[in-house]
């Protein structure tokens, strides 16, 4: 089981989500220790962190990791935000970056939320902003549950672009050249028709 230290500030409820559906997806890890941060962990030794090996991840690593995703300028067919699902707060994000904007016509921008979420977006106004700036929102669903293979066929998508680590690990095995970015970058290549970064 993994014992991560060294983290400056506690993580987001969205982006503890995002690292366990990571792991999961990556390394069949259904569980981690954040050293400071997860009840269980106050220290390194609380949870055996100590007797492990370590491995310091630098900023080198990270773009390592991204630069064998796709790189600037390519073409992105299709920009996904699931696996897992937007909360609300990332919904309000996503809003807030298309505002005023225009999702390429080249492009698709497809967001899944639950359907609870769905709800309260729907309320606030967030669908209705989303979808009015060209994209797509699809409630109680994953993009990879729902056929993605076949949807890309059809629509002759082969450039993925998501913020999520699980996603792009799936659908590579969909056919899709999956690429990793920010909610940012994504939203702003979706408007581009290109990665940004």
């Amino acid at each position: 089981m993994p014992v991560i230290d060294g983290i400056d500030s506690a993580p987001t409820s969205d982006e503890m989500k995002h690292l366990g559906a990571a792991m999961a997806s990556f390394g069949s890890t259904p569980l981690f220790h954040l050293v400071g941060i997860t009840p269980e962990a106050p220290t390194l030794d609380a949870v055996g962190g100590s007797r492990l090996p370590a491995h310091e991840i630098t900023a080198g690593d990270l773009e390592a990791l991204r630069s064998g995703y796709g790189g600037k300028g390519e073409k992105v067919d299709v920009v996904v935000f699931a696996a897992p699902q937007l909360s609300l707060v990332e919904m309000q994000k996503v809003a807030d970056l298309l505002d005023g904007r225009r999702v390429h016509a080249a492009t698709a921008l497809i967001v899944c939320t639950s359907p609870s979420v769905y709800a309260d977006s729907t309320r606030l106004g967030l669908i209705v902003r989303i979808e009015g700036a060209g994209a797509k929102v699809l409630e109680g669903t994953c993009f990879y549950n729902q056929y993605a293979r076949e949807i890309g066929e059809a629509n002759g998508w082969r450039r993925l672009l998501s913020n999520s680590a699980k996603i792009v690990n799936i659908l590579g095995g969909y056919g899709y050249l999956p690429a990793l970015a920010s909610t940012e970058d994504c939203v702003e290549s979706a408007c581009a028709g290109e990665i940004v970064r």
